[in-house]
């Protein structure tokens, strides 16, 4: 079974920037489900439905869809609930929560993690409802190329200096923004392997230290090197969040779960294993999506 009619929910934002640029060039018929203030635009290819997001109103845009597609920002990731039960009450077949990077579904990640809870609760009731709709959780790692020049892997390119996490040996397991749309077209494409799992892909597993020389060799310079450790960069997020500044404190705690010794972000040795050679994704090159971030880099970074 293909899943073929695509409702996406949250696609004017940055991961709908990111893979509806991807999704168009497919045979999907997609519709973006927004709110009725919204003044977002989309290629011509995508229909466009506005909903004041309530049960009736997000079930009428929800009806003749096959999967409803949520890529809704962690801060909005309560919201899910009520996208579920329109979803259920329109007949739909699939419903993909705003999963990607970490695995929700790991209680250390959510310990490390806290805000993490709420994309839990979304798939503890898909879990619940498996029998009047099917999910598919897609977990990607971080998106390795969109986060760099926001520092999440501890890279500062005005300053070409990298802050070491633990040594930087840590395992993490990543995904460029490309590599997760073919693999969110490819849960789509093969729906029936996929139905009721947490489907885990990469575009590579990598550590600080081998990232640092991928990026000295594009960049043809030496970076400096700071250190810290997870801990501290851990207690900086929380002081961060109980001073009300969540983005900054969240980023923080995010960054400690990727890079920290406890290794929670390389999925590896995840249960069932990557789903890679199952939907058909090769892995990327490290050095070649690095050296693509740089030729792409942002004026002021």
């Amino acid at each position: 079974m293909s899943l073929k009619s695509i409702a996406l929910i949250g696609a004017s934002g940055n991961f709908g920037g990111l893979l509806v640029p991807e999704l168009v060039k497919t045979d999907l018929n997609i519709t973006a489900v927004i709110r009725e203030s919204s003044k977002a635009t989309f290629p011509s290819s995508v229909q466009v439905t506005k909903s004041d997001f309530s049960l009736k109103s997000l079930t009428e845009a929800f009806e003749g869809k096959d999967a409803v597609v949520s890529m809704l920002p962690i801060d909005a990731a309560a919201d899910q609930a009520v996208l579920i039960e329109a979803a259920i009450a329109a007949g739909v077949k699939r419903f993909l929560p705003s999963e990607y990077g970490s695995d929700s579904a790991n209680p250390a990640v959510i310990a490390a993690v806290p805000f993490f809870e709420s994309k839990k609760k979304s798939l503890d009731l898909l879990v619940s409802k498996e029998n009047v709709i099917s999910w598919t959780a897609l977990v990607t790692g971080p998106f390795f190329d969109w986060t760099f020049f926001m520092g999440l892997t501890g890279f500062n390119a005005s300053s070409k200096t990298v802050t070491l996490i633990d040594g930087g040996k840590t395992r993490f397991t990543a995904s460029t923004s490309a590599q997760i749309s073919r693999a969110l077209i490819s849960v789509l494409e093969h729906a029936d392997e996929t139905a009721n799992k947490m489907v885990f892909v990469e575009s590579f597993t990598t550590t600080q230290l081998d990232t640092l020389a991928a990026v000295e060799k594009v960049t043809g310079q030496k970076w400096n090197v700071a250190e810290t450790t997870a801990e501290d960069v851990r207690a900086a997020g929380f002081q961060k969040i109980g001073e009300g500044n969540y983005k900054e404190g969240g980023g923080l705690l995010i960054q400690a779960l990727v890079l920290g010794k406890e290794g929670l972000e390389d999925h590896a040795h995840v249960e069932g294993g990557l789903w890679n050679d199952r939907l058909g994704l090769k892995g990327e090159s490290l050095e070649a999506v690095v050296e693509a971030i740089f030729q792409n880099a942002p004026a002021n970074s």
